[in-house]
């Protein structure tokens, strides 16, 4: 090829190239890109340890020791019976979350677990509800307790969530050693929120007062046993 056939065909891909160029930068520019925002969940666990903690309190209170305290008892227990009821109250400081949990986050699932050592031999409902007064695991007794004396007070139709607990075929064949797990989310949303006070949970018997005493036990944060603590898992988004 002559050195002027050269020169043209260089001359054609030089000129090539750059309507290639220029197309190719119309066509980006043309393309919208929309950023994407991923929201990332975040997961706090408040387990009671130490067994000296104060930002997870949990005590019994019991019918047939009314005046009495349970506070550093080694297990906690939800019974009913005549004159032998006995309820938990167990509160988890929603402050101890680290980083903290900002009051403007999503909760997604808040679940209260509790490791049970004794299960009742007949199928039982078990009802939470949320206190709305304070109260001492130091001082707490059944007499003094925030929701007063009263049996099957206040109505299952308050409650937060429930647990059915028991051995019976039809229940949940339950044994010692299962972690039970309510569902206590649009309480924690609240707390969190600041809409309502966290003065944690009460547990009781669906139905108090039964001919015969039903009891279910449960490792209390004083056990110490690092596998067996009272636990609220929440889940949460926060808005970037």
């Amino acid at each position: 090829m002559s050195r002027a056939a050269r020169l043209r065909w260089a001359t054609v891909a030089i000129f090539a190239a750059a309507i290639g160029a220029s197309l190719s930068h119309a066509s980006t520019a043309s393309i919208s890109l929309a950023s994407q925002n991923f929201t990332p969940y975040r997961t706090c666990t408040l387990a009671a340890t130490p067994a000296t903690t104060t930002s997870i309190v949990d005590t019994t209170v019991k019918q047939a020791s009314a005046t009495s305290n349970f506070g550093a008892a080694t297990t906690n227990s939800v019974s009913s019976g005549a004159s032998a009821n006995q309820r938990i109250y167990v509160r988890f400081d929603l402050a101890a979350c680290s980083p903290a949990i900002p009051s403007t986050a999503t909760v997604r699932l808040a679940t209260l677990r509790l490791y049970m050592t004794a299960v009742p031999a007949a199928c039982r409902t078990l009802d939470l509800f949320r206190v709305t007064a304070t109260w001492t695991e130091s001082a707490i007794t059944w007499n003094t307790q925030p929701f007063g004396t009263t049996i099957n007070n206040p109505a299952s139709g308050s409650r937060s969530d429930s647990l059915t607990v028991g051995t019976p075929a039809g229940c949940v064949n339950l044994v010692a050693g299962y972690v039970v797990g309510a569902d206590v989310t649009t309480d924690v949303a609240a707390f969190v929120a600041g809409s309502a006070s966290n003065f944690g949970w009460m547990i009781r018997d669906d139905t108090e007062g039964s001919a015969t005493v039903r009891t279910a036990t449960f490792s209390a944060k004083e056990l110490a046993s690092i596998g067996q603590l009272p636990e609220l898992v929440v889940t949460y988004v926060t808005v970037p």
